[in-house]
């Protein structure tokens, strides 16, 4: 078992509102603390047109990540892929592999929110065509590749045998595909990508999409052994088990239900998206998600929790350890817990 810490997203929200300036300038004293605490990677998240100034450009923040530490991976977790130029982002992967020296971890999504392909311009039925052209542009692109052939390539974008320079440290670069329905779980698995389960999922959902991911993989041929099968959790680490149920566990709460319910991201038990107009059924899902999805608590009580996801074909945790409204001193001992007592119990590179 592997572990990233995340969700950077740049988010001034009601909770908590903080200035831009103050907010970037955290995430890279953030980051550095992840690197010396041992941290494997820290993960940025994207989305646009919100009213708390969510993270819209990850491969610029991903730089400033870059520039402040040595050896913490930079995890993209997740850009929109559909809602980009696929060779702008190619070119954009490339130079911040290049900036990084080869630790870049590259996320994408379909994304899902209308506003956002509305405000673009791009229709939302398009998304899983654009990401498929994409991918096959990105995974060229990742190996240093001619985009020639791929089907999202213009001819007025210039030759057939065109290469995007510089060619990138890593050949290819990691590709993650973020998955929460069966679908994107094929995608990923068709092409022999790394796989990040969404929060949503409960760890028996978790090992039922890695079980059809290997299934797909092996009808296309695919080698599924070397597979990084990663899933997003809320992680939460206190000396005191009544301080992490009296204060954090209220964090996580509001946090759901003011991010979540504007995005309509949660759904009922029939599959319905909720939204802030049905606060009952929502405030459910959200302690749903606290119930079934979440670790918070003392070391042993969050190794218990986080080991199941072993057995279930997990071997990479993103932990969700910033909630944004939490204090950035609060929030470095929770990781600092993380990263010397639980990752060792569950692995032998949670450390440097």
């Amino acid at each position: 078992m592997e572990f990233g810490i995340g969700l950077w997203g740049m988010q001034s929200t009601r909770n908590a509102p903080l200035s831009h300036p103050t907010l970037y300038r955290r995430l890279a004293e953030d980051a550095q603390f992840a690197e010396h605490v041992g941290f494997e990677s820290l993960w940025l998240t994207e989305h646009r047109f919100w009213y708390d100034g969510y993270l819209p450009s990850l491969l610029t923040a991903g730089g400033y990540i870059a520039g402040a530490t040595t050896r913490l991976r930079i995890g993209t977790g997740c850009l929109l892929l559909p809602q980009h130029d696929p060779i702008r982002v190619a070119q954009g992967v490339n130079t911040l592999d290049q900036i990084s020296h080869g630790r870049l971890d590259f996320g994408v999504a379909l994304g899902y929110r209308d506003i956002e392909y509305d405000a673009l311009g791009i229709s939302r039925k398009k998304r899983a065509s654009r990401m498929e052209n994409a991918l096959d542009i990105l995974s060229a692109a990742s190996r240093g590749a001619s985009f020639g052939e791929c089907k999202a390539y213009s001819p007025e974008r210039g030759e057939a045998a065109q290469v995007i320079t510089p060619s990138p440290v890593q050949q290819p670069v990691p590709i993650w595909v973020a998955a929460v329905g069966e679908k994107a779980v094929e995608r990923a698995a068709r092409r022999g990508l790394n796989l990040l389960l969404s929060d949503a999922h409960d760890d028996r959902r978790a090992g039922e999409l890695i079980e059809l991911y290997h299934r797909t993989a092996q009808s296309a041929g695919v080698d599924s052994s070397n597979i990084k099968f990663g899933i997003l959790r809320y992680v939460w680490v206190d000396e005191s088990a009544a301080r992490a149920e009296a204060v954090t566990i209220p964090r996580l709460r509001a946090f759901l239900l003011e991010q979540l319910g504007g995005w309509r991201y949660l759904s009922d038990e029939n599959g319905n998206s909720l939204g802030f107009d049905q606060p009952v059924a929502l405030r459910k899902a959200a302690e749903g998600v606290i119930r079934n999805n979440a670790a918070i608590g003392t070391p042993d009580t969050v190794i218990r929790r986080l080991k199941n996801l072993e057995s279930v074909g997990v071997n990479f945790i993103v932990a969700r350890t910033h909630m944004v409204s939490e204090s950035p001193e609060d929030r470095h001992r929770a990781m600092e817990l993380l990263a010397g007592e639980v990752a060792p119990a569950l692995s032998t590179v949670g450390r440097a």
